[in-house]
């Protein structure tokens, strides 16, 4: 699992998920920003297919079946993933 902590990605996945509500594209909005930003992830995370994301006032949480795969937060303090 990869743990992301910046409020400006957070909040950019917050707007886009109050529009989108689907999982899948929620994650690859976030992939191809921090992409577009050379933010540093591993490779393997471009092959997950997330199905659940959990979103809480602080952090989203990317599922892949039963595995946390991506857990992003606004900032360090708030980082609550269950």
């Amino acid at each position: 699992m990869q743990k992301i902590q910046s409020k400006e990605y957070f909040d950019a996945v917050q707007a886009y998920f109050a529009t989108y509500k689907d999982p899948a594209r929620v994650y690859t909005f976030l992939l191809n920003t921090l992409w577009t930003d050379k933010y540093k992830i591993s490779e393997k995370m471009y092959y997950q297919r997330v199905d659940v994301l959990e979103m809480t006032d602080n952090c989203a949480s990317f599922y892949t079946g039963t595995e946390c795969t991506l857990v992003l937060c606004s900032n360090p303090e708030n980082q609550n993933s269950n």
